[in-house]
């Protein structure tokens, strides 16, 4: 399998925000340098999972400020 699910299921962080982050960057796959384009019979969302969790993609989390 190509997803990683023992790496998924030790996640320490919000696993929603991290997923989250992968959908917008599946958005913009075309921007991924390490993207395997030799694997094109996969589906683009596992692939970009898997780079996340490897750490071959940095998603940083930029919390909105608190309304007060």
């Amino acid at each position: 399998m190509i997803i990683p699910l023992d790496k998924l299921l030790t996640l320490n962080s919000n696993k929603y925000i991290f997923t989250k982050g992968v959908m917008k960057a599946v958005d913009m796959v075309g921007n991924i340098r390490n993207y395997p384009e030799d694997d094109l019979n996969w589906k683009v969302v596992p692939n970009v999972l898997k780079l996340a969790l490897d750490g071959g993609i940095n998603l940083k989390y930029n919390p909105p400020d608190e309304i007060e």
